[in-house]
């Protein structure tokens, strides 16, 4: 199969509080579509952590879920904020701060990558 061919979303984003939920609305109605169930939430949560980051510091984002292969989900965050993400270290007492964490520990593999307009922020996870 084509990769143009296979399923996509593609979802504008607002960077509002409420554009997390939609997201996670978005992937998880996708998932089911594509008959490719998320059974404990990794890919929601991936995409909320992802999303979060994006309406803190930009002012457009496009949520882009595809399924590489057979095996594979892919997110991708696009926004108009050249800074890449930064990884912090928290103390145990933080509010906050471990997003990026559990990006890394929920996804096989993920990352970030400058574009001409801003960077995409991408997590690649298995699926069932």
């Amino acid at each position: 199969m084509d990769f143009l061919e296979r399923p996509h979303l593609v979802l504008s984003l607002r960077p509002v509080d409420t554009a997390v939920r939609a997201a996670r609305d978005g992937v998880r109605a996708a998932m089911e579509g594509w008959d490719r169930p998320d059974p404990n939430g990794d890919l929601e949560l991936i995409t909320s952590e992802l999303v979060t980051n994006a309406i803190r510091y930009a002012e457009r984002i496009t949520l882009v879920l595809y399924l590489p292969d057979d095996m594979t989900a892919m997110v991708e965050v696009w926004d108009d904020n050249p800074e890449g993400p930064a990884e912090i270290v928290a103390s145990p007492q933080a509010e906050g701060g471990r997003g990026l964490q559990l990006v890394g520990a929920l996804s096989s593999s993920w990352g970030w990558r400058p574009t001409g307009a801003g960077k995409v922020t991408w997590a690649q996870t298995a699926t069932g």
